[in-house]
């Protein structure tokens, strides 16, 4: 499968045209890892990082084929943040984080890492709903930024065009 290819399959997957952040990076050749050596966070921190990890994993989970968390898409979510998203994305992107740890508190009393798996899928299932009928996008006060996709959508075509 070549990049376009790809590309194709992740926008489908997703149910629409991709951001053109992650269409620059993916024709351009962006990878991740290969030097040896460990790796360490671009723009992300641990925190961050270990939200994403999950979130990710529960996307594309692992089955008889290595889920998110094997493809190290937290890796490539880092990267495009850094390298390849605007600041407008990339906050827009943080921001999304923070709100998602927000409900879990507000609804479980403790972070979205820390739930069950039933808690977490809870969480992200009502955000994809949300998402469906458009409670996720930016507010109205938000002018400025309200091109950009909602925040679980971000996440779906990070994850998925880190996996493939």
């Amino acid at each position: 499968m070549n990049r376009r290819e790809a590309l194709k399959g992740v926008a489908l997957l997703t149910g629409g045209a991709l951001s053109p952040s992650i269409i620059s990076a993916v024709l351009s050749g962006v990878t991740i890892g290969g030097s040896g050596k460990k790796w360490m966070p671009k723009i992300v921190n641990s925190e961050q990082n270990d939200l994403i990890t999950v979130i990710a994993e529960l996307i594309i989970p692992e089955t008889d084929t290595p889920g998110a968390k094997a493809a190290k898409v937290n890796q490539f979510i880092d990267l495009m943040l850094a390298d390849w998203f605007t600041v407008a994305e990339r906050n827009h992107f943080f921001k999304g984080l923070t709100d998602l740890d927000a409900q879990a508190e507000k609804k479980y009393f403790t972070k979205f890492v820390a739930c069950a798996i039933e808690k977490q899928t809870n969480i992200l299932k009502k955000l994809e709903k949300d998402t469906f009928s458009q409670k996720n996008y930016n507010s109205t006060e938000d002018s400025q930024n309200s091109t950009l996709k909602p925040f679980f959508n971000q996440m779906k075509e990070l994850t998925l065009t880190g996996y493939f």
